[in-house]
């Protein structure tokens, strides 16, 4: 995070409250957008990205942004502020699924169906638009408060490209 960032714990009209997670490519804050009066789940890309990075991981978001399922965590916004680049996602209270199994307690058979019936479920719309998430792993579906399933985390996610038959890294 830059150090003005730090100071303010702003980033541009987002009110930055508290870390939800790291990664090795960003960190993710709960953020309140008084625009919209909501809480968000606003990602922070790492410093020290090259223009290259930035503008794939960016593009990634807008391309997601056009994946709307309710099994999947919709992106809001891509942008940058003040060279800082990030992604607004909608804010989802619970667990993700890796957290939630750090008890090594096993799933019941009606909850492990169900879960697995909403990633197939998001997966396949993601399918239809032609983006491939390739990075399907417990700490990237969360489980809302709900028990409702949310794919999270399209960072190295593909999208195919038809006439090629390759793809188009988002990230």
């Amino acid at each position: 995070m830059s150090p003005s960032l730090a100071s303010t714990r702003r980033l541009a009209r987002f009110e930055l409250q508290r870390v939800l997670g790291r990664g090795a490519q960003a960190q993710v804050w709960l953020a309140h957008d008084p625009r919209l009066e909501r809480e968000v789940a606003l990602k922070l890309m790492n410093p020290g990205a090259d223009a290259i990075a930035v503008s794939q991981w960016l593009h990634e978001g807008r391309a997601v942004s056009r994946l709307t399922h309710p099994n999947v965590v919709p992106v809001f916004e891509a942008d940058e502020h003040e060279g800082q680049p990030y992604l607004v996602f909608e804010y989802v209270d619970g667990l993700t699924l890796a957290q939630s199994r750090k008890d090594g307690r096993p799933l019941g058979a009606r909850e492990a169906v169900q879960l697995v019936l909403g990633v197939l479920d998001a997966l396949a719309a993601a399918h239809e638009l032609g983006i491939v998430h390739r990075d399907l792993k417990p700490s990237n579906i969360l489980v809302d408060q709900a028990g409702r399933v949310k794919l999270l985390d399209f960072g190295i996610a593909k999208l195919l490209d038809d006439d090629a038959g390759g793809g188009l890294p988002l990230t």
